[in-house]
């Protein structure tokens, strides 16, 4: 069985008062009588053994082995003072207490017992003990109490003494918080084993550098890149490239293989580590192959116009007016809105009305991009950066864009370290390529968007304050569908043609379906009542109120029951009960359009069931 805990008694007593305490634990840990060189031997025994409970200077001597945690015994003042009282019984006057620091403590002190005199020496080894207690006899002491080799020199003085036990119970609290340190450690291990294995199963290689140069932690990838230097050599091959690379990241070649390199500085109390970062170019190369980015799917065209915008409601007619307004300007625009609500024809719809409407039109979902390929994505990379890039290098977004427009959808999820080189761009309006030294002047009109609110990332330290102040010059923030009232009506009957290959002309609507698409709150905006039209096509004309409800309470019932938790109905409640339970809960969750669409009842049937049901102040 593993035994990480041992416990090493210095004497018979210590032992025997160790053995009831684990035995009235109920506990398996060896108890082992030995003092210093014979006690390092005795572990020995015990491979597995982390935690060792002793006392004095066994305990001072085993805290010297590496990987072991010891555990201090000490005596209380009931121990001492017992000790001394045995003395004074036998007519001593000036006691002196000599023992190891981490049994009596580490403060020197002298005090008085009615006539009793007693004066207490910390020591750190047997030797300051030895000479103590000779001092101490030559002062005057006429009783030692101490340690065994206190006890022991005190003797060939022929004066009195008596030892310093340590009782039962302060050997149960010993044992206990062994307990607690070894719970402790096993998570702690535990945590380093996850920090382990994340760092072995990324793709960069990981090396931190202590004071003194030495790679105390490395992971697998780092490993492979190094090969085939040997472990102590790495920092002076990596010397060179260390010297010139700051927080940046540099390109460099390493063992034939073309490197990303980038170093950052720890400072640990006066102690300076480093961590370097190293990536294969060669896997950015392969991955960027798998990536999907919106401006390769749809090409360099913007194919929206204002014309596209469909709305009749003035806070769409003042929104649009306000875009239209800002395309004769080459300001940065910031768009605003939920998901769903348009941001991307806005963006398109802009560009198309601006003097660079015959120029390129870069779409660039910012999400979509892995952390490690914002840069060489967005930037570009030069000729030779890496094994099996292309000859004259690649294009960034950026240069794709150059002369037009370049659109970042999602900006908030652009990493924090590529945010002040993306800050330097729209700054300078110039890009440099990753492994190159080249600057490339920039003509391009950028448009951002964003479904978060970007304040409290920045607040957050997840947004950089100074990039969003720079990108928040033009704001135009889109309105939600709900918000838009009559234009629920105009979107739904030109989505819905479009799919059926009519005119809108010919499309003739209920008013009873009118009135439940502008009831209902749309919270995927107009992507959401596209995909209900698209759906509604298949009846063709001849759908029906109850093919719509079907369509909007199966989005909005699944919804719901994935993210709440119905009460249960209790089977002993009458009827009214059980309406008035049903109609509280729902009030809680809906508005009072939602719930008369959920129960299928008139807003005027809905008023008067709250109202018998007393519970028409609950809204």
């Amino acid at each position: 069985m593993s035994n990480t805990i041992v416990f090493i008694a210095p004497n018979s007593h210590i032992a025997l008062l160790a053995q009831s305490a684990v035995a009235l634990l109920k506990l398996d840990i060896p108890v082992i009588e030995a003092y210093d060189y014979k006690a390092i031997e005795e572990l020995r025994k015990y491979p597995s053994c982390r935690i060792v409970i002793s006392r004095g200077g066994t305990s001072n001597f085993l805290k010297g082995v590496k990987g072991l945690t010891v555990v201090d015994l000490t005596a209380s003042y009931f121990d001492i003072q017992k000790s001394v009282n045995e003395l004074v019984k036998k007519g001593c006057n000036n006691i002196a207490v000599i023992s190891q620091d981490n049994v009596i403590g580490l403060t020197s002190a002298e005090f008085a017992i009615k006539d009793v005199n007693v004066s207490l020496h910390p020591c750190t080894n047997t030797e300051e003990i030895i000479n103590t207690v000779n001092t101490c006899v030559r002062n005057g002491a006429d009783g030692i109490v101490g340690c065994a080799v206190a006890v022991e020199t005190a003797k060939e003085h022929d004066i009195r003494v008596a030892p310093v036990e340590t009782d039962f119970f302060t050997i149960k609290k010993g044992i206990l918080n062994a307990l607690e340190l070894e719970a402790n450690l096993e998570d702690h291990d535990r945590m380093i084993e996850r920090i382990e294995s994340v760092l072995d199963n990324i793709e960069e290689g990981i090396i931190i550098f202590d004071a003194e140069n030495t790679p105390i932690v490395y992971n697998d990838c780092a490993t492979r890149l190094m090969r085939p230097e040997p472990l102590n050599k790495w920092y002076q091959k990596l010397f060179v490239h260390l010297k010139n690379t700051t927080d940046s990241t540099n390109l460099v070649t390493l063992n034939q293989n073309r490197i990303l390199i980038r170093v950052i500085n720890l400072k640990k109390s006066n102690e300076s580590e480093k961590v370097v970062i190293l990536t294969d170019s060669s896997a950015i190369e392969e991955t960027a192959k798998t990536i999907k980015i919106s401006a390769y799917e749809k090409g360099l065209v913007a194919r929206r116009t204002f014309k596209d915008i469909k709305y009749a409601s003035q806070i769409m007619s003042e929104t649009v007016a306000l875009a239209k307004r800002f395309s004769d300007s080459d300001s940065t625009v910031m768009l605003f809105g939920e998901t769903g609500v348009g941001k991307e024809g806005f963006a398109q719809s802009i560009h198309n009305s601006s003097p660079r409407a015959n120029k390129p039109f870069v779409s660039v979902n910012c999400a979509s991009l892995p952390q490690g390929l914002v840069a060489s994505e967005l930037f570009g990379y030069a000729e030779g950066a890496f094994t099996g890039a292309r000859r004259n290098g690649k294009k960034g977004l950026f240069e794709l864009a150059q002369g037009g427009t370049i659109f970042l959808d999602e900006i908030t999820e652009i990493p924090l370290e590529v945010q002040s080189q993306f800050l330097r761009v729209i700054q300078e309006r110039e890009v440099m390529r990753v492994g190159d030294d080249h600057i490339i002047p920039l003509d391009i009109r950028i448009i951002c968007a964003s479904n978060k609110q970007i304040l409290p990332l920045c607040e957050e330290g997840k947004f950089r304050f100074d990039l969003y102040y720079r990108l928040n010059v033009l704001s135009l923030a889109i309105p939600a569908l709900r918000e838009r009232g009559d234009d629920v009506i105009v979107l739904f009957a030109n989505f819905f043609c479009e799919f059926l290959h009519q005119k809108v002309e010919d499309l003739h609507l209920e008013e009873n379906i009118k009135n439940l698409l502008k009831d209902y709150s749309w919270p995927g905006n107009v992507r959401e009542l596209r995909n209900v039209a698209e759906a509604l096509s298949f009846y063709g004309n001849s759908f029906t109120l109850q093919d719509l409800k079907k369509l909007i309470q199966r989005d909005f019932i699944h919804k719901e029951t994935s993210n709440t938790q119905i009460p249960l109905l209790r089977e002993d409640l009458t009827l009214n009960e059980l309406e008035k339970q049903y109609y509280t809960y729902m009030l809680k969750k809906h508005s009072l359009k939602e719930i008369c669409l959920l129960a299928g009842i008139s807003r005027t049937s809905l008023w008067r069931k709250l109202k018998s049901l007393n519970l028409e102040d609950s809204y």
